[in-house]
């Protein structure tokens, strides 16, 4: 029994996706604590390395900076809305101490990054002293952005996703 053309399309088509996969998948992680001085001061994978982009890092460095300085200029408003939260006795987020994660790729010949704020969720504690208690969950803001020439676009608003127990991220509503 012969296999339908559009099964046969697809199985080929994942096969050339698992090939090609590896190649594309260029995830880089920031150690640097996005904000300091209680205020985005930015970060990026350039950071460490003063003498251009980063090995394996396809982003030229001011590209890069441009990019960081982007998100942390609209990650204010979000920064605000959880320190709101905290003031009012609400579970939030604490963004001051976010993990910044950006994964780049190359679609229909520009650059598009996934950049990714991912921090706890904590419940305030009674006296709104100090961080309160953690919940146990992970929240990541996801931000969308492509490059048009020199300057970010953005594709489409942030995000909130839920961070499962395996590190897979589910959208938050």
């Amino acid at each position: 029994m012969a296999a339908k053309p559009c099964t046969t399309l697809v199985v080929a088509g994942l096969i050339v996706a698992a090939i090609l996969a590896p190649n594309s998948a260029r995830a880089i992680e920031v150690k640097k604590d996005l904000y300091k001085n209680g205020g985005p001061a930015g970060s990026s994978a350039a950071d460490s390395s003063a003498a251009g982009p980063t090995k394996g890092n396809p982003i030229p460095k001011a590209q890069q900076q441009a990019l960081s300085d982007t998100i942390a200029n609209e990650s204010d408003s979000y920064l605000g809305d959880e320190s709101e939260k905290k003031a009012s006795g609400k579970v939030y987020v604490d963004l001051e101490h976010a993990k910044f994660l950006y994964v780049p790729t190359m679609k229909e010949g520009k650059w598009t990054v996934l950049a990714k704020l991912q921090a706890a969720e904590y419940a305030p504690s009674k006296t709104g002293e100090g961080k309160g208690r953690p919940t146990g969950k992970q929240k990541v803001l996801v931000f969308n952005y492509r490059l048009d020439g020199s300057k970010w676009t953005e594709v489409e608003p942030p995000k909130w996703q839920d961070v499962e127990a395996k590190g897979a991220a589910a959208a938050h509503k």
